[in-house]
């Protein structure tokens, strides 16, 4: 029987072919599968450093605040607002009280 058996490699051969297109479908995919998550995955982290530069863009305009805010001429300023003067030894009274031990 040769023709049977030569039918029989060439369902064989099929099969095979069709295997191995299988797995080449297969690898295909989980290539391009893993690009698309590489690409995601790229993206956010693009978003991730934009979001770190306007943080320390905001965190560096807070410095220049608080460094404003604690010099001794914007101190002096808001004191001089609430009608605070300068210390003047001349205006120092003291208070004696007598009997005291200190």
């Amino acid at each position: 029987m040769p023709g049977t058996e030569r039918g029989h490699r060439r369902g064989g051969g099929i099969a095979l072919l069709i295997a191995v297109g299988v797995v080449a479908a297969g690898l295909v995919f989980l290539y391009l599968w893993q690009g698309a998550i590489l690409s995601g995955l790229r993206a956010e982290r693009a978003k991730a450093i934009l979001a770190l530069a306007e943080l320390e863009r905001v965190k560096l305009d807070l410095a220049y605040q608080v460094d404003r805010a604690y010099s001794l001429d914007e101190i002096a300023r808001r004191a001089r607002a609430l009608g605070m003067i300068p210390f003047d030894e001349e205006r120092t009274r003291y208070l004696v009280i007598e009997g005291g031990s200190h």
